[in-house]
């Protein structure tokens, strides 16, 4: 739960969980190698929060003395993998290419899949910064395969977007923005905040997204992209992609035309509007579908009410995707 958090960002939650964890450790004799893996866990929290590397630093020395003392030698592998991740963030790439060395020898006698993938990673982040892009490439892509026989999400994302950067890197702005924008698509940014601004820190180095659209609906594949929180799926809720449809129609052949109640009825339920069956149904399935696609702190408003009924923000992008053709 607390690596969960601690990559949700959700810090006042992980202060509160760390408190009530060592408490029960202070008072409970448990097993050395649980202690080593919690210890790694906080030093993780602690890189995450971008301003703790003394303590987290701290924690990764304790979970490889608490690791020692376990005999378990696999259990050394997690606080060598957080230390070089610190030497990473403060730059020292030798030093922590170094770290990385001596867990590639213990991953070879005590396979872990999700470290190994983690530690390719990292090394091809190393590598990227020192700017010796094509064994970066070899690193990064030594990652991804290792991905598809031992699936993670996160690391699949962050692996998409390190091969962005890298392809970047090289000059090769297509093939980055290509990388870039599948990582977009398929995280959840409101699960994933520290990637999404990983990729979206990348997509502004390759000069941003003003060529991307703000929503793009495919009605074939029935997902709907919008660009800061990713793919959108509508779950079975097709009434509220039907809705998004006619709103994306409208506004693709004229901006900021207002549809009334009696448009939408018509439209989306084929039926005749009256407004004491209809009026709250519109209003409900609207104010659904804004929560689905707006964002949660009011940051973006697509769906706009007017005197005479709703209209799509004339200043958001728009795509729609039919019949293979895009509008």
């Amino acid at each position: 739960m607390l690596r969960l958090l601690a990559e949700q960002e959700r810090f006042d939650r992980v202060e509160k969980i760390q408190a009530q964890v060592l408490s029960y450790f202070k008072d409970n004799s448990l097993d050395a190698k649980l202690l080593s893996r919690l210890k790694y866990v906080l030093g993780i929290c602690h890189v995450y929060r971008g301003d703790g590397h003394e303590e987290a630093m701290n924690c990764f020395r304790e979970s490889i003395q608490t690791a020692v003392a376990s005999g378990d030698r696999s259990a050394l592998g997690w606080p060598l993998y957080g230390a070089a991740t610190v030497l990473y963030a403060r730059d020292r790439h030798d030093d922590a290419l170094k770290e990385l060395e001596k867990l590639s020898t213990l991953l070879e006698c005590h396979p872990i899949p999700d470290l190994q993938s983690s530690a390719l990673l990292l090394n091809a982040l190393i590598l990227r910064n020192q700017g010796r892009q094509d064994e970066a490439l070899k690193y990064a892509w030594k990652a991804f395969e290792t991905l598809k026989e031992h699936p993670h999400l996160g690391l699949y994302l962050h692996t998409l977007a390190t091969l962005g950067t890298i392809f970047g890197r090289k000059g090769e702005t297509q093939t980055a923005r290509i990388y870039l924008d599948l990582a977009s698509r398929s995280l959840k940014r409101e699960e994933l905040p520290r990637i999404a601004r990983i990729v979206d820190d990348a997509m502004t180095a390759l000069g941003g997204t003003e060529d991307r659209p703000d929503l793009e609906l495919n009605l074939e594949s029935g997902v709907l992209n919008e660009i800061h929180k990713g793919e959108i799926r509508f779950d079975g809720q097709f009434l509220l992609r039907d809705l998004l449809s006619v709103f994306l129609r409208s506004s693709i052949k004229t901006p900021g035309r207002v549809l009334k109640k009696e448009d939408l009825v018509r439209e989306v339920w084929g039926e005749q509007y009256d407004p004491t069956h209809h009026d709250n149904k519109v209003y409900v399935n609207i104010k659904r579908l804004r929560r689905l696609i707006e964002a949660e702190d009011g940051a973006t408003e697509y769906i706009v009410r007017g005197k005479q009924g709703y209209y799509l923000n004339p200043k958001a992008r728009v795509s729609l995707i039919e019949n293979n053709r895009d509008h």
